[in-house]
């Protein structure tokens, strides 16, 4: 069929190389946009949160040049092979990873580990908790039952008990017999034994840090449990986002001053907070995890900074597809993270959880402790 063959008007054909490399360019750019310091400059992690959009835009443009610009189609296939490594840090392919029948039946020690930032109990899709069902959130965590759980805005779990059913309370208790919540919710429950240690830092107000170690059958591991630094947003901008988003706003002054200096601001104060992180894990030997919300994507510099050379994105070794974290105000991006590395760790099946209750959907994931 002509439609399908190749054109040949040099117009078209000269186009296609521009519009292509510019696109090369782009691709290279938000794929990388994370190694660039945001102290040095904000502009690499902007460009790094536009990254999905880039590649889903580089993959349509190398099936229009492998139909009608081949040799143009190289210059595609060389770009997204040139970021290989952050297209599957987003999207992992682990397609030969153990299917869950198969853990079950194996022999080999596992540990089912959940990092939910749960709202402070509310629930996200109808506004408010009704309890006729019990809490939306809990009974979640129940049916899944992951055999630690660390939790951030959830001091709810332990002091208030809002919009928790005293069943919930005592089914809660009955299956962690060890938990902790500090008064900024950031808690861990655990069937396990945990002594908590604490760590300093300056702006405890900003973001948290918490540091535990458990005590699991055969092996030990630390586990520090994050919130860094959001975005801050009011609800003027959000709503100026969701013009944006929607292809309607005007007010483009607004959106230089509001939202570009608050995504900035943060960006710079997630890259100090996450070198705070990295000092403390610099002195930790043996199995370590650090999980929780990040409030930033794949691939940022301030997971990056956390990672250094002894961590892994469990997602990344584990996980398949890509997956959204968290799914209020438009803003869909993987931002709860787990990472482990130093010791007997190794990740057998990573995935997100569906549950819509909270902003933040929960992450999963069941790790083998190798002998």
């Amino acid at each position: 069929m002509t439609l399908f063959r190749p054109v040949k008007n040099p117009i078209l054909r000269a186009c296609a190389w521009l519009v292509t490399l510019v696109m090369a360019i782009a691709l290279v750019v938000s794929a990388y946009g994370g190694t660039v310091n945001p102290l040095v400059s904000p502009l690499g992690a902007v460009a790094a949160m536009f990254f999905p959009f880039v590649l889903v835009l580089s993959l349509l443009l190398l099936i229009i040049n492998i139909i009608w610009f081949r040799k143009t189609a190289i210059l595609s296939g060389l770009s997204l092979m040139a970021c290989a490594g952050p297209i599957l840090t987003y999207c992992p392919l682990n397609i030969f990873r153990p299917s869950m029948a198969s853990i079950e039946k194996s022999h080999s020690q596992t540990i089912k580990v959940m990092t939910y930032n749960m709202l402070n109990l509310d629930d996200f899709t109808k506004g408010a908790c009704s309890l006729d069902a019990g809490n939306p959130t809990v009974n979640f965590v129940l049916a899944e039952r992951p055999d630690i759980l660390l939790s951030q805005e959830s001091e709810q779990l332990v002091t208030t008990k809002k919009n928790i059913t005293p069943q919930q309370q005592q089914l809660l208790q009955q299956l962690y017999p060890y938990r902790h919540v500090n008064a900024r919710g950031m808690g861990i429950h655990s069937r396990y034994p945990v002594e908590i240690e604490r760590v300093e830092h300056n702006d405890r107000w900003l973001y948290d840090v918490e540091r535990y170690k458990v005590y699991l059958p055969g092996d030990t591991v630390t586990i520090f449990n994050v919130h860094l630094q959001s975005l801050g947003l009011t609800d003027g901008d959000k709503a100026v986002y969701h013009e944006i988003t929607s292809g309607v706003a005007e007010d483009m002054s607004t959106i230089r001053k509001s939202l570009i200096h608050k995504l900035t601001d943060a960006f710079r104060k997630r890259a100090i907070q996450a070198q705070v992180v990295r000092d403390v894990l610099d002195s930790v030997s043996g199995s370590v995890m650090v999980c929780g919300d990040f409030n930033d994507i794949p691939g940022c510099y301030a997971l990056r900074t956390i990672e250094g050379n002894t961590l892994k994105d469990a997602y990344r070794q584990a996980g398949i597809g890509p997956a959204i974290t968290y799914h209020a105000d438009r803003f869909y991006f993987r931002i709860d993270h787990i990472l482990y590395g130093g010791g007997r760790l190794k990740p057998l099946r990573v995935w997100r959880g569906d549950n819509p209750s909270s902003d933040h959907y929960p992450l999963i994931a069941i790790f083998e402790i190798e002998e």
